[in-house]
């Protein structure tokens, strides 16, 4: 009787070691959770800085779009006179509504105390600029922000547009050297 007991636990043990995973499987399974974790978190990178390129293009276009109007409001105005002063004027006072990254107006700032991926207006040099992610968004390789500023040219001896003099200034919110190559 107790051969029988014993080939019936037996039984009942090899049962129970069919149900588990080996050492060797999990060993694969959390490879391959792995691999794929790091997979996902590469390309979660790559469209987080794409992500903030779009953003700041975007932020730019608005900018510019708002430098715009206030040259065509001066001119409707008959205020030509007045273009001068925008050069040095904060940009992000001409959008109805500021970005949600916007830190706000310093005078002299300590850039390396401030978040990335935030915009704010250095009124000293009257430049608007751009934290970057520290994870070189832009392919910047010394720079860590962008800076942007209104500039005031004097018009060249071009035919001028149809929508302005031929001797009236030339206002254009630029990109100040060479970081990332946005324009």
């Amino acid at each position: 009787m107790t051969q029988r007991h014993s080939s019936k636990n037996n039984v009942v043990a090899g049962k129970a070691r069919q149900r588990g995973f080996t050492l060797f499987e999990l060993a694969v399974v959390v490879s391959l959770i792995a691999v794929l974790a790091g997979v996902l978190l590469s390309r979660l990178t790559v469209l987080q800085q794409e992500a903030e390129r779009v953003a700041v293009q975007q932020t730019l276009l608005a900018l510019r779009a708002g430098l715009r109007m206030e040259v065509l409001e001066l001119y409707a105005s008959d205020r030509q006179n007045q273009l001068p002063t925008l050069a040095g004027q904060n940009p992000i006072d001409w959008l109805a509504e500021k970005p949600a990254n916007y830190l706000g107006v310093y005078a002299a700032p300590e850039i390396a105390k401030l978040p990335q991926s935030h915009w704010f207006f250095d009124r000293n040099n009257a430049e608007l600029i751009y934290i970057l992610n520290r994870s070189n968004t832009f392919g910047a390789s010394r720079s860590e922000w962008l800076q942007f500023k209104v500039s005031l040219r004097q018009a060249s001896a071009t035919p001028a547009r149809p929508s302005t003099p031929a001797d009236a200034p030339e206002v254009a919110l630029i990109q100040m050297g060479e970081a990332g190559g946005l324009k």
